[in-house]
């Protein structure tokens, strides 16, 4: 009777043991799902051709974030992080960029038409130093830029590394996370190639929580992140497309190690990201692409 239950006893054990393993492993596969979730990006660029104006957005459910860069003729250059809502047919988003090193931010507007995304246009007033739009039902979509839909691992696999500009003085503050483009130059004390910068690029939007858009290294990511204190800073779940790419090793290190991230600081143009005061992952401050 005894040897009997010493025998159920061991497999009682047996079993906690296989179900701590299955939960342990259940667990590292939703810190992946986590981060490898978002299918729905799209890309769309200038139909014209003439000027230089792209979009790139990540939709869930009908949340949108992304970037946005505008490079036209006669005026001044701006790129920047956009965080909104689709409503039916139209996309509205709230546009924060870097322009002649200054922060700005202003609702643009896109109505879709098929493949196309044709912005529009209307009067506009400052709200808490944000340039909104007076009436929405008054906006004109006539004469707007017309974006078309293209492929977005193309645009990827196409991008320049050596389209990267110079660094640029950057404020100490928390105000300069949000005014720059930020490429990695370092991850867990290994330096990135040079080349290699621009594919692991962030861009953070303020708000509460904040959004980040950017780049992983094969995949375009984004997500939400969140200020505490001084030097506190923890991100959310990010998001990523679903390329697959010859190395996606430094990838997978780049988006575990924004996942352990708790706090930040800016030392001469450069962006460290932290965990309990040590480096994990230190960016150098860019003005974009060219």
């Amino acid at each position: 009777m005894r040897k009997l239950l010493r025998v159920f006893f061991l497999f009682i054990v047996l079993v906690a043991c296989n179900n701590a393993s299955d939960k342990s492993m259940n667990s590292s596969v939703s810190l992946v799902d986590s981060i490898q979730s978002s299918t729905n990006h799209y890309c769309y660029e200038n139909a014209a051709g003439t000027d230089s104006v792209s979009l790139h957005i990540d939709l869930v459910g009908t949340d949108v974030s992304g970037e946005l860069l505008y490079a036209i003729r006669g005026k001044d250059r701006n790129e920047g992080s956009v965080h909104g809502e689709w409503f039916g047919d139209t996309l509205l988003l709230d546009y924060m960029y870097q322009s002649e090193g200054s922060l700005s931010s202003r609702q643009v507007v896109f109505l879709k038409q098929d493949s196309l995304l044709v912005e529009g246009y209307g009067a506009s007033e400052e709200i808490e130093g944000k340039l909104r739009f007076v009436n929405r039902a008054e906006l004109s979509f006539g004469q707007g830029i017309r974006l078309k839909e293209v492929s977005c691992e193309a645009l990827l696999m196409a991008s320049s590394p050596a389209a990267s500009t110079a660094p640029i003085q950057v404020e100490q503050g928390s105000e300069g996370l949000y005014k720059y483009k930020w490429e990695l130059k370092e991850l867990k004390g290994e330096s990135i190639d040079e080349a290699k910068r621009p594919q692991f690029a962030l861009l953070l939007m303020p708000g509460q929580p904040g959004h980040v858009s950017g780049k992983g290294g094969c995949n375009r990511i984004s997500g939400s992140f969140e200020l505490n204190g001084t030097n506190g800073l923890k991100f959310g779940a990010i998001a990523s497309t679903k390329m697959a790419c010859p190395d996606m090793e430094q990838e997978a290190i780049f988006l575990k190690s924004l996942s352990e991230v708790n706090q930040w600081k800016i030392v001469n143009n450069e962006l460290h990201l932290m965990l309990n005061g040590s480096s994990i992952a230190i960016f150098q401050a860019v003005t974009g692409k060219k």
